[in-house]
C-alpha cells in the first residue's frame, strides 16, 4: 500500500497510473448475407467508429466472422455494429430488443476479458432463432407483487417462478423481458403462447381476452425477424388486456390536393406505423369539393410516421394509381411526415407533396437533363438508369435509361418533370427493373444526406434531392454514389441550359444560421436578385439590391423555421446557390 508521502511525491514527480486493457471477441454469423468483397467490419466507441478500422475474419470458413481485440477497462459501457463492408451506409441497424437506448446500436457492459455471443448480422440472436422484446403496462394494477411481474409461456416451460421482468426502472410502469426462441421448438410451432404474471405463481396470472388472446394465453405468430410485443408502436398491452391502457385519441388527417394534376380515381388514402403501413385501407374523402380530403382516426398517444398516398397502393401501377408522396426533407423523418398524439383531439394539415399546411403553386413543367459520371464504376452490361418519384410509375418501375453518347463516362437522360418543385432520385448501374421484377441491389448507395445532396429514406438508405424551378435544367455531373464529381469538387446546376451560368465566390455564415444569416458576395458585381426558399419552392425572402465584391449583407432568420433552405444570387445570366440550415 503505497504511504501518503509515497503518493505525494508521484503527484510531484507527475507519475499515472497506466489505464488496462482487456480482450473482448467479436463473432457475427454471415451466413444470412452476401458478404461484401470488402469484408466485415466492426465499429464502435472503442475504437472511434472507424468502419474500416477493424476487419474479423472467418478462418474455419463456417460463415462466422471473429475478432479479439483488446479494449480499455475504464470504457465501461461499450456500444458497437458490424458492418458488411467497410463504410456507414452498410451497416446493420440493431433490433429494438437488443439495441442501446432506443438506438440502432449493439452494447455490453465491460466488466473484464469478454467472449461475446454470436448473433445473425441484423438480429439480436443467433440465424434461425427469433428474439422478442416483450412489454407490459402495469400502471393499472392496484399493486405490484413484492416479488415482481414474471412470464410464464411456451418457450419456458410455463416456468414463470424464473422468469423475472425488467422492473420499472424509469418510473413509466412498464415492465420488460427479452426471449430468443426457436419457433421450430415451440407448440405449436413458430407461434409463442404466454401470459404475464403479477407475481411468481399461478393464481396471480392474467386472464386476458379478445383478439390478442385464446383460451386465457397471449399469442405471437413469429413472422422471421426479431419483435416488439407490443399493442401499438411505442404502447404496450396493459396487464390484462388486449389493448394499451391509455384511450384512444382522435386525430383527423386533413390534406389538399389542389396542386395535382389529378387525383386517382382509386382515391387518396393514409398509411402510416398507426396502422401497419397498409395501403388502399384508410381513405380519406372530399365531401365539399374543396380539393382538402380528410380522416378521422383514433390513435393511441405515441409518436407516429405517416404519408398520404395519390392512389391505393405504394408507387403507382399505372392503374389509376398515382403516387405516394415525397414530401421535403425539412418536414420528413426517414422520409415520412411525423405526428405526436397526445392525449387531445387533433386536426394534421398538409399540402401534397409540401411542408405547409396551404398549397404553393407547383413550377412549370420543364425539361432536366440528369447526368451521372461513371469513370470510377465498371459500367453493367444493362446500362444506367435514373430512377425516382418524378417518373410514372415511381422508382424502379419507371426507370430511364441513360447514354453516353460521346463516350466520355458521362451517362444522361433528359426528361419533363411536372409537379412539385421538390424530388427524389437516384442512379442505377445495371437494369432495376428487369423482366418487371424490381432489383434494389443495383441503385447507387451513399449518404447524401451527410454530403449536402439528399436526405435520408424510410429504408435506412439515402437519395439524392432536388429543387425544380419551372425552367430547363442541367444537373451537374455527379460522380456515382458521391456528392462530389470524379475529381472531388462540387457540383451546380444550370438553369435555363445555355443562357444562364453559374459563378463562384458566395458565401453564407453562420452556416448553420440561429439568429442572423450574413451573405458575402466575391463573384458577382452590380445589380442582384437575391432569394431564399424553402425544399418546397415557396419563396422566404426576396430582394433586389446592388453588390460589389466583398461586400457582406445580414439578414435576420425570424421568419424562418428550423430547417434546410436555398440561397439564389441572379446577376443577369448568371447564377449561383447555397444550401442553408436555420436552427
Amino acid at each position: 500500500m503505497k504511504t501518503p508521502y509515497a503518493l505525494l511525491l508521484a503527484m510531484v514527480l507527475g507519475w499515472t497510473v497506466q489505464a488496462q486493457t482487456v480482450p473482448v471477441t467479436f463473432s457475427v454469423d454471415m451466413n444470412n448475407e452476401t458478404v461484401a468483397a470488402e469484408g466485415v467490419h466492426v465499429a464502435g466507441n472503442f475504437q472511434g467508429w472507424d468502419p474500416a478500422a477493424t476487419m474479423l475474419s472467418d478462418d474455419d470458413m463456417d460463415g462466422v466472422y471473429t475478432l479479439t481485440v483488446d479494449v480499455s477497462d475504464t470504457l465501461g459501457l461499450v456500444e458497437y455494429k458490424f458492418i458488411n463492408g467497410n463504410a456507414w451506409g452498410a451497416d446493420e441497424a440493431a433490433p429494438e430488443a437488443c439495441a442501446w437506448n432506443g438506438g440502432t446500436n449493439r452494447y455490453f457492459e465491460l466488466s473484464g476479458e469478454t467472449v461475446l455471443d454470436t448473433p445473425c448480422f441484423g438480429q439480436c440472436g443467433a440465424c434461425g432463432t427469433t428474439t422478442v422484446l416483450f412489454k407490459v403496462d402495469m400502471s393499472q394494477e392496484d399493486a405490484i407483487n413484492p416479488v415482481g411481474v414474471h412470464m410464464n409461456g411456451n418457450f419456458n416451460g410455463w416456468d414463470g417462478s424464473n422468469f423475472l421482468m425488467m422492473d420499472d426502472a424509469d418510473g413509466d410502469m412498464i415492465y420488460t423481458y427479452v426471449a430468443t426462441v426457436d419457433g421450430a421448438m415451440l407448440e405449436p410451432m413458430d407461434t409463442v403462447l404466454f401470459k404475464f404474471v403479477n407475481g411468481n405463481a399461478w393464481g396471480f396470472d392474467e386472464n386476458p381476452d379478445g383478439e390478442c388472446a385464446s383460451q386465457g394465453n397471449r399469442f405471437l405468430a413469429l413472422t422471421g425477424g426479431d419483435m416488439v410485443y407490443e399493442a401499438n408502436p411505442g404502447q404496450a398491452y396493459c396487464y390484462n388486456a388486449c389493448g394499451s391502457c391509455v384511450a384512444p385519441t382522435p386525430v383527423t388527417f386533413r390534406v389538399d390536393m389542389s396542386t395535382q394534376a389529378e387525383v386517382s380515381v382509386n382515391g387518396v388514402c393514409i398509411a402510416g406505423n398507426f396502422q401497419g403501413w397498409s395501403a388502399g385501407v384508410d381513405f380519406l374523402s372530399d365531401d365539399d369539393g374543396d380539393m382538402i380530403y380528410e380522416i378521422t382516426m383514433d390513435i393511441a398517444p405515441g409518436d407516429y410516421e405517416f404519408k398520404f398516398i395519390n392512389g391505393n397502393n405504394w408507387g403507382g401501377d399505372g392503374e389509376g394509381n398515382i403516387d405516394n408522396e415525397n414530401p421535403p426533407g425539412e418536414c420528413v423523418t426517414n422520409g415520412n411526415r411525423t405526428v405526436t398524439v397526445g392525449t387531445d383531439p387533433i386536426t394534421v394539415q398538409y399540402c401534397y407533396n409540401q411542408c405547409t399546411e396551404s398549397c404553393v403553386a407547383d413550377p412549370d413543367p420543364a425539361d432536366i437533363t440528369f447526368q451521372v459520371d461513371m469513370t470510377n464504376e465498371t459500367v453493367a452490361e444493362t446500362g444506367v438508369w435514373l430512377i425516382g418519384g418524378i417518373t410514372t410509375p415511381q422508382w424502379q418501375a419507371g426507370a430511364l435509361q441513360m447514354s453516353d453518347d460521346d463516350g466520355d463516362n458521362v451517362y444522361e437522360v433528359t426528361y419533363t418533370v411536372s409537379g412539385a418543385a421538390f424530388f427524389e432520385y437516384r442512379y442505377c448501374n445495371g437494369d432495376p427493373y428487369p423482366g418487371g421484377v424490381q432489383d434494389d441491389s443495383v441503385a447507387e448507395v451513399g449518404d447524401f444526406e451527410a454530403g449536402g445532396c439528399g436526405q435520408g429514406n424510410p429504408f435506412g438508405e439515402f437519395n439524392r434531392t432536388h429543387v425544380r424551378s419551372g425552367e430547363a435544367e442541367v444537373l451537374g455531373a455527379y460522380c456515382y454514389a458521391s456528392c462530389l464529381d470524379c475529381n472531388g469538387d462540387t457540383v451546380g446546376t444550370i438553369i435555363g441550359i445555355e443562357e444562364i451560368q453559374d459563378f463562384i465566390g458566395l458565401e453564407a455564415f453562420p452556416n448553420p444560421a440561429e439568429d442572423v444569416l450574413n451573405v458575402r458576395f466575391d463573384g458577382v458585381d452590380g445589380l442582384a436578385d437575391i432569394r431564399v426558399f424553402d425544399l418546397s419552392g415557396k419563396v422566404i425572402l426576396a430582394e433586389r439590391t446592388r453588390v460589389v465584391p466583398g461586400m457582406v449583407t445580414t439578414y435576420g432568420t425570424e421568419s424562418f423555421r428550423p430547417g434546410v433552405y436555398i440561397l439564389e444570387v441572379r446577376n443577369g445570366l448568371r447564377r449561383s446557390t447555397l444550401r442553408l440550415t436555420v436552427k
